[in-house]
């Protein structure tokens, strides 16, 4: 296939640093990709990581163009703790080709889990691919994005696609996670209601209970009880923790409907 010229990919790269919505994003970043030949995708971003865990499942985003399913077998059963793709990624920032890890594989430089990982992919003739992983400037957020090249594809197509637009296709998903990295993480527990994140967001702002009752007009009473609504939202314990937890999800101090209003 021909591939696009630059100054379509700069217009691609530019609609999707627009982008206001994470489904947004992802729909343009798919359809810039799609220009390459490459349709099957996944993103992961996380901002509770510690070590080489992607901490609560719940508070992790993942998009794939594999389908809804493609979470349960790859993240929920832990199948991504046997992939050495998501080792380099935990470990390194930038690009890697998947032949690495077959070269790696045939030098028997890989954990066992991992060889046995590569071999199933093999069975499931799984195509060649690229692996990105996101700098980050906080030891607890780590994104990274897999591409795999069309079923017919060998991995010297793919790398030698990459030789040639490597820059474009790589600014595109860097773009792509910048902007969602700019937005609330979305979680599968209750989100704040707006009165629990305003309590939050006082607290944070060094005012005590009394000072926040003033502030809004209700009563102590009141401000304790959206404050407990808010730590339960968040399952902590603490407001301090709470406010913590709201922080590193990208909850607080958000432009909404009401406050944009």
């Amino acid at each position: 296939m021909q591939a696009p010229k630059a100054d379509r990919v700069l217009a691609q790269t530019a609609r999707i640093l627009k982008a206001t919505s994470y489904s947004e994003v992802w729909a343009l970043l798919l359809e810039g990709l799609a220009l390459f030949g490459i349709t099957a995708v996944r993103y992961g971003l996380t901002r509770s990581r510690y070590g080489m865990s992607l901490g609560d499942l719940q508070d992790i985003l993942y998009l794939s163009s594999l389908g809804a399913q493609d979470f349960t077998d790859y993240i929920e059963t832990g199948l991504y703790r046997r992939s050495p793709h998501y080792r380099w990624m935990a470990e390194n920032d930038g690009a890697v080709s998947w032949g690495w890890f077959l070269q790696e594989a045939a030098a028997e430089w890989l954990h066992p889990d991992e060889q046995t990982f590569l071999h199933e992919m093999e069975k499931a003739g799984q195509p060649a691919g690229y692996l990105l992983s996101f700098a980050s400037d906080t030891t607890r957020l780590k994104g990274g994005l897999g591409m795999m090249g069309q079923r017919d594809w060998s991995q010297a197509d793919m790398d030698a696609l990459w030789a040639q637009h490597g820059a474009g296709i790589e600014a595109m998903c860097i773009a792509a996670h910048l902007n969602i990295t700019r937005m609330p993480l979305p979680s599968k527990r209750d989100p704040l209601r707006p009165r629990q994140r305003e309590m939050l967001e006082w607290v944070a702002d060094g005012k005590s209970m009394q000072d926040i009752a003033v502030l809004t007009g209700l009563s102590v009473a009141t401000v304790e009880k959206h404050m407990r609504g808010a730590r339960d939202a968040l399952d902590v314990e603490t407001t301090p923790q709470a406010i913590a937890r709201a922080a590193l999800l990208g909850q607080l101090f958000i432009v909404t409907d009401e406050g944009a209003a």
